[in-house]
């Protein structure tokens, strides 16, 4: 028997004593996993809200993307924490219904809900966008739902396929961005575009510490595929080595890319002020920096490397979008006929992909990039310090939670000495940071997001009847 092998029935043996069957396709190794993290973070994903960016902290992209950064890693190690005790599809529903309290765990799903499905939405909008910057003669919603069909059913030919695929194209990805770092920096170094220096103080502009807060509530945004890889725990040969490993890879990889995508660009473009308001460059706002700096060819590339990354972002925000669904729906919370149906031939929850696609095309046409992205911050960062609080409440509130591998995973295990900084004072920092951000969203997103989970916490009140009813397997 294969060590891979061995690993499977291993994970499949620990799923089991959470009262679940193996239904989903186990095949995912560390690599794939990292792979699928970067490609939902996509290295280029700054050409999503740069504009937008620039606009709302009053000139920077990057100390946004970096505060941003720093407090996902403090989450990123509640995630690794979390998987290591229950290595489930269904990512922080799980962590913090079992970790905390089933209700606040539901109502966590529930608005998180608003990140996974509405992240497909961003991209497929994005990438339309793009595109129509060489094809304006053909209608946007046209774009929007050519794009939006063609990823969902690559989608729903399982993530097998999906795997294979990212690593080749993180490595397209990752060669796109780091050509448009050379072509960036040769531009202003050698042919005096924009500040005519590499050394400059102009990218870390800001017009207030509140703008910069709420800009970098926009720029989480960008992270938010490392916490989907929790999603493939169930599809993952080793998910309590290689989930927490991925995890940190991506997010760490992540980071630097975003970072001096944000340094260079504004490098090439210090005098914002006389273009954000002109039509449609908030959009599109690095499709200029790639014309102005490597010309018309050099902005085809660039456009092109960008909406193949949006197309793999689109393939695995939906894939982690449709396994939230799925493990809501297998415990009911969802209904289960539909939330909890696998497709017995490709192994995918097909109907969850179908409902995505189909929401991805209705408010692609009807909202704006910037109102979407928002709303997903409201859902992740909601998630987010639920997760935090969830770590603390499992292993000094309940003291349910499992000692570090190298102590031999001990059930009902206290932390002591210096484990209190890992299980205590980093999730408690996590929150901290996760909280001061969400304070400084957009008011609107905040108003829509909380009615979102006003009408969760009645429909759960319905389904529990009153909170009294739960599956069993939450009170495994």
């Amino acid at each position: 028997m294969s060590a891979e092998t061995q690993q499977q029935i291993s994970a499949d043996q620990e799923l089991a004593k959470f009262g679940y069957q193996q239904e989903l396709k186990r095949s995912l190794s560390f690599w794939e996993l990292t792979a699928f993290g970067i490609n939902y973070m996509i290295p280029i994903a700054p050409a999503i809200i740069f504009g937008y960016l620039v606009q709302i902290s009053g000139g920077t992209v990057s100390l946004p993307y970096m505060l941003a950064g720093v407090a996902m890693i403090f989450t990123a190690m509640s995630y690794s924490v979390m998987v290591k005790n229950y290595p489930l599809a269904g990512s922080i529903y799980n962590y913090v219904s079992r970790g905390w309290n089933p209700h606040i765990g539901f109502l966590s799903g529930w608005v998180l809900i608003l990140d996974y499905i509405l992240i497909p939405t961003v991209t497929s909008m994005s990438a339309s966008l793009y595109i129509m910057q060489f094809f304006p003669e053909v209608p946007y919603a046209v774009w929007l739902l050519v794009f939006a069909v063609s990823m969902g059913l690559l989608n729903l030919f399982g993530v097998e396929l999906m795997a294979k695929l990212g690593l080749w194209m993180v490595a397209i990805g990752e060669f796109v961005v780091f050509t448009g770092f050379a072509v960036w920096g040769y531009a202003v170094a050698v042919k005096g575009v924009g500040t005519g220096t590499l050394f400059s103080s102009v990218p870390f502009q800001f017009s207030s510490v509140s703008a910069l807060a709420t800009a970098t509530s926009v720029a989480v945004l960008s992270y938010l595929g490392f916490d989907a890889i929790t999603t493939l725990a169930e599809e993952t040969n080793n998910p309590k080595r290689d989930v927490p490993k991925a995890i940190y890879a991506s997010v760490i990889i992540g980071m630097f890319t975003m970072f001096m995508t944000g340094y260079l660009g504004m490098l090439v473009i210090p005098n914002w002020q006389e273009l954000i308001n002109q039509p449609g460059w908030a959009d599109t706002a690095l499709f200029h920096v790639a014309e102005l700096t490597g010309g018309r060819w050099f902005s085809i590339f660039y456009t092109a490397g960008f909406v193949l990354a949006m197309g793999v972002f689109n393939v695995v925000a939906t894939a982690a979008g449709a396994r939230l669904l799925y493990g809501m729906g297998r415990d009911n919370m969802l209904p289960k006929s539909i939330f909890a149906k696998i497709n017995k031939k490709y192994q995918t929850p097909h109907y969850n992909i179908i409902i995505i696609v189909a929401l991805e095309y209705a408010l692609g046409i009807f909202l704006t990039v910037d109102k979407i992205t928002n709303l997903i911050n409201y859902g992740a960062l909601g998630g987010f310090a639920a997760l935090n609080i969830g770590v603390i409440w499992l292993y000094y509130v309940k003291k349910k939670g499992n000692s570090p591998e190298k102590l031999g995973e001990t059930p009902n295990w206290s932390p002591e000495g210096g484990y209190h900084i890992r299980y205590f004072l980093a999730p408690l920092l996590g929150f901290a940071i996760v909280a001061w951000v969400f304070s400084s969203m957009d008011r609107t997103a905040l108003l829509v997001g909380t009615i979102w989970l006003v009408i969760g916490i009645v429909y759960e009140f319905v389904k529990t009847k009153g909170w009294k009813e739960l599956p069993p397997q939450l009170e495994l």
